[in-house]
């Protein structure tokens, strides 16, 4: 009973310093605050990379989105990398105006190796900005033109990524909640307090002479994640623009996301182990905030995780004999209740709200969901490689 108590005590320790570091950013987003959103001359050329795996039906919608840029045409191409494709997808973007780069590798597979060779490829002095756009996705108009301005004072910078389908299904709702306290909260309060935004893997923009100097050396199956440690380890910071507004098209069902979340799951997870006590390390060592935040922001749960943990030790701690059990109980339920808490300030960022707010109630059956595949993942279960995830339009 002493073994479990102390594990409780420091699951309990653990969660309150992320509902801490979650209540340091609310404060910061409440505080006054102007969003704005530089413009600048629409001189910057852009390279848009297109890392595409069989992504027939959905990549014309994003080099339709392209073509219908609020930026002059001759200062951006379009460069799709079809990835040991089996399917027209390099067919298909051509003919919608794509540069195509066709690659075949069936050992060194992944979207991160597809990125490494592809800018290996380019002609770096063609372009002074770099921005990486998953195939499954479209942009809003203003997308390049807002970056345009971003890019004359950040190196590397982070676009809104949000759930081009939000009201598909129940699954799609509660992920646009999520989606939308990142965008809107999470991602904004960090840059509020000077620190380092984190690369969510589709919406990502470099300068160029950023990828001159590190090169692209993420090549796990959490190649975003891991970039971004590399980044901050080296000194960089990401910058956000929430004008440049990049949509994803995200899985209707679990059946669907499955395979993806769990290749995600895994990758963040090995980034953990790799990178994040070493980058809490050196920002102690160095008194360097940025690196320390970054640290934290790979350690501390995701949501779901948050959540989960949280009602396992409640549901832990209720089976606990009298004596601690009480305080334990109490702990655990105002972590959990804070969680949710943070759930409906995000519904309250939504569109359609009633709709959102509803879709809390299936929110159990996402959490078994999701709970298992972080336990296969942290055991070393998860998928090792990119395989494409079913969707519609």
């Amino acid at each position: 009973m002493i073994v479990l108590s102390a594990a409780l005590a420091l699951a309990g320790i653990y969660l309150s310093c992320y509902l801490g570091y979650w209540c340091i950013l609310l404060l910061a987003h409440f505080l006054p605050a102007e969003r704005s959103s530089s413009i600048g001359s629409r001189d910057t050329r852009f390279a848009i990379v297109i890392p595409a795996h069989n992504e027939e039906m959905l990549l014309p919608r994003l080099l339709a989105s392209l073509r219908s840029q609020e930026y002059p045409p001759d200062r951006f191409d379009a460069i799709v990398v079809a990835d040991n494709c089996s399917d027209r997808t390099a067919e298909i973007a051509g003919q919608c105006g794509g540069i195509v780069l066709a690659r075949f590798d069936e050992v060194r597979r992944g979207k991160g190796y597809a990125l490494q060779w592809a800018l290996g490829r380019l002609d770096m002095d063609r372009y002074d900005a770099i921005l990486v756009v998953d195939a499954d996705c479209f942009m809003s108009s203003n997308a390049l033109m807002s970056l345009d301005g971003s890019m004359q004072s950040e190196e590397v910078v982070q676009c809104y990524s949000g759930v081009g389908n939000p009201d598909e299904s129940w699954f799609t709702r509660l992920l646009d909640v999520s989606r939308t306290i990142n965008n809107d909260i999470y991602s904004p309060a960090k840059r509020r307090l000077g620190l380092s935004v984190q690369l969510i893997g589709t919406g990502m923009c470099f300068a160029t002479r950023t990828l001159r100097s590190f090169g692209w050396d993420a090549l796990t199956i959490g190649e975003d994640c891991e970039y971004y440690a590399n980044l901050v380890r080296r000194g960089g910071t990401i910058g956000y623009n929430w004008d440049a507004k990049v949509y994803h098209q995200e899985s209707s069902s679990l059946k669907q996301a499955t395979s993806q979340r769990m290749r995600w799951s895994s990758g963040r997870f090995t980034v953990v182990w790799k990178h994040g006590f070493r980058l809490i390390w050196e920002g102690l060592a160095e008194r360097n905030i940025v690196k320390f935040d970054a640290g934290l922001t790979l350690i501390l749960p995701n949501p779901s995780l948050g959540m989960n943990l949280s009602l396992v030790c409640l549901a832990t701690a209720l089976l606990m004999p009298p004596g601690m059990k009480g305080a334990m109980v109490a702990w655990f339920g105002l972590l959990a209740l804070a969680q949710l808490g943070i759930f409906l300030i995000g519904v309250h960022h939504t569109k359609k709200r009633l709709s959102k707010f509803l879709a809390i109630f299936i929110a159990p059956a996402f959490l078994v969901w999701k709970l298992g595949i972080d336990v296969l993942s942290i055991l070393g279960l998860g998928k090792k490689h990119w395989v494409r995830t079913e969707r519609k339009l």
